[in-house]
């Protein structure tokens, strides 16, 4: 695939995602904070299997584990995790 290929996909940038699942699927809501302390603006719906949502997952980790090797490691607030109810077993490996 050229670079050339992707000049009519649309770009966005985001700072927010919203994550909305059932049994059929998921949703993935991608916005832009735009006033402190009010909702984001929705910029983009993305919806896919469960199947894809894991591997993307799975990819997506493989990729930032790899940024983080090359590039040095990812520095998040103190208590992000915990306010997300989340760990990072990335730490680890």
């Amino acid at each position: 695939m050229d670079i050339d290929d992707f000049d009519d996909v649309p770009e966005y940038y985001t700072d927010s995602v919203n994550f909305m699942t059932n049994i059929y699927g998921f949703a993935l809501d991608f916005g832009v904070m735009m006033v402190q302390d009010q909702p984001p603006k929705s910029q983009v719906r993305v919806r896919m299997s469960p199947q894809h949502a894991k591997i993307m997952s799975l990819l997506l980790r493989k990729n930032v584990q790899e940024y983080e090797k090359r590039i040095g490691t990812i520095i998040l607030p103190d208590g992000l995790y915990k306010d997300l109810g989340i760990q990072d077993d990335m730490a680890d490996e």
